[in-house]
């Protein structure tokens, strides 16, 4: 439609809400209702339709907020990270008093917890992978976001550092990824594994880049 055609906008309110509000709750509406299809159904039999119904709404309003359904897929996605990256962080700082490699073992297992649901699991490690080169971006900018973020953890708390800069961030990136690898592997496999055995596993690995970050 041509811009000019277009109603101005208002500010009145409506029900209580200013316009900017409602269309803030539109669009989670469809962030949940993405949650839900990416999850279960998958991002390839997920329709505009079928958004609109599991939300409530109409397509209007789904445009009204996103471009493309993949667009709405990147937006799922970036809040789910959000809440692992949240629900890692609360479980490494929960206990303030306790060694490195105990906190480390506690956001550990607080990724695999989020990871034991397979709705979320879908859409954060198999959903986003094979869309489109742009969330293929989002999904290594992810990756390195998560690496950044053990660099900063580890070196904050074993100084001095004796390894060099730009080793130490690909000893993060490939824990980063091998967690990751793991926690997908976990979803395929259909969960055969007890989440303490994932623990052990990976915690292998962390000790492994404690020790050498210790003894250089």
């Amino acid at each position: 439609m041509d811009a000019s055609l277009k109603r101005p906008a208002t500010s009145r309110s409506y029900a209580g809400l200013p316009p900017e509000e409602r269309v803030a709750r539109r669009r989670q509406q469809f962030i949940e209702a993405g949650r839900q299809l990416f999850g279960t159904i998958g991002y390839r039999k997920t329709t505009v339709r079928l958004l609109c119904k599991e939300a409530g709404l109409t397509d209007r309003y789904f445009y009204e907020s996103f471009a493309s359904i993949e667009a709405l897929l990147v937006a799922v996605y970036e809040g789910l990270i959000d809440e692992l990256e949240s629900a890692i962080l609360t479980a490494f700082l929960s206990d303030p008093e306790a060694g490195l490699e105990a906190r480390i073992r506690s956001g550990v297992d607080a990724l695999f917890r989020v990871a034991e649901n397979p709705q979320l699991s879908r859409v954060i490690w198999i959903e986003i992978l094979g869309v489109s080169p742009g969330a293929e971006a989002v999904y290594n900018v992810t990756l390195r976001r998560f690496a950044d973020l053990l660099f900063s953890l580890g070196n904050a708390m074993l100084q001095p550092v004796t390894v060099p800069e730009p080793v130490l961030r690909t000893a993060c990136m490939g824990l980063i990824g091998a967690a990751s690898e793991t926690a997908k592997d976990w979803l395929h496999a259909s969960y055969q594994q007890p989440r303490e055995v994932l623990v052990d596993g990976v915690m292998v690995l962390f000790r492994g880049l404690i020790r050498a970050l210790r003894t250089g």
